[in-house]
């Protein structure tokens, strides 16, 4: 579905609704004329689509993750190749008393790789959006999309000066124009050795700007972050002159524990083909450097996450 075809009138407005739960399949609802509205009732929602865990025993966990993203969306090790710590999954599900069915994603230091890409100085595993994911779940340029999820890091992982990226919105351009650099990550790292989680966001010049890092709010890595349950909700207007709003907020708070909002942002990387083919996805998972091997943990690594949400919104205007 091109950009051109996304901005619907109201009165034919038709929300699709993708989900994974239980093993459920995707089905489309046509409601023309009552379009739902998200949480925050001033955006009608386009399309939902949900990926929730169904626990251990049900749904085999990679079939359930592509029946919402798409065959071929997972970036785990041990889909490329003998090198690459293959024979162990490193995406399973489990369940605990505070979200309940949870997709546990596991990183080993000296065992995982990049793919199939040969590079040594970083490792990854990762489910994202990418250009065979239904059209529904893709940022094309001048549209407003909604993420939620839940994620907890575990209690003993540890973080460098360098990146452990948990979630990316990134470009995708067919003619390569855009820099490869993500728009926006959510990243765990130190900073003055200090550990803590970033906001980072990077334009179409590769410049870098932290515009958070919770070391410098106060917030204390290891009773505040590791080992909580944080529900996150993004919202982002995919334009040059775009807008992000970000809470991340303890599971059962109404207080989040902090927030970003940036009006004017870049959040669009045209290149030359603009608006038709190029989009915007989202990731999760763990993507991390290796350059300060010695500064991690020296068997393996827990981020969990849980009932994952991408939306298409649209503003009610007045």
């Amino acid at each position: 579905m091109m950009y051109h075809a996304r901005k619907l009138a109201l009165s034919t407005l038709i929300p699709l609704i993708l989900t994974a739960c239980g093993g459920s399949s995707s089905s489309n609802t046509s409601i023309p004329n009552t379009p739902d509205i998200d949480d925050s009732g001033n955006y009608y929602v386009l399309s939902s689509a949900s990926l929730v865990s169904d626990g251990s025993a049900n749904m085999d966990t990679y079939d359930l993750i592509e029946s919402v993203l798409g065959v071929g969306s997972i970036e785990a090790p041990d889909l490329y190749g003998e090198d690459n710590h293959s024979g162990v999954r490193h995406i399973t599900e489990d369940s605990d008393n505070q979200v309940g069915d949870y997709f546990r994603f596991t990183i080993h230091r000296d065992l995982d790789g990049d793919r199939d890409t040969g590079k040594t100085d970083r490792q990854r595993n990762e489910i994202k959006v990418y250009d065979k994911s239904n059209d529904s779940l893709k940022g094309f340029m001048d549209t407003i999309f909604e993420y939620r999820w839940k994620f907890r890091i575990d209690e003993d992982l540890r973080v460098t000066n360098h990146f452990t990226h948990l979630f990316q919105l990134k470009a995708v351009s067919d003619f390569g124009d855009p820099v490869s650099q993500p728009l926006v990550t959510i990243t765990g790292n130190t900073k003055s050795g200090v550990s803590g989680l970033e906001v980072r966001h990077v334009d179409s010049q590769d410049a870098k700007t932290m515009l958070l890092h919770t070391s410098q709010l106060g917030i204390d890595w290891a009773t505040q972050i590791q080992g909580q349950w944080l529900e996150v909700f993004v919202r982002a207007q995919f334009s040059e002159q775009g807008s992000l709003e970000m809470s991340v907020t303890p599971l059962g708070s109404e207080a989040p524990l902090f927030t970003v909002n940036e009006q004017n942002i870049e959040l669009w990387r045209s290149g030359s083909n603009g608006s038709t083919v190029n989009f915007v996805r989202p990731k999760w998972g763990i993507y991390r450097s290796l350059n300060d091997k010695a500064g991690l943990n020296a068997g393996e690594d827990e981020v969990w996450f849980a009932d994952l949400e991408v939306k298409e919104v649209q503003k009610i205007e007045p």
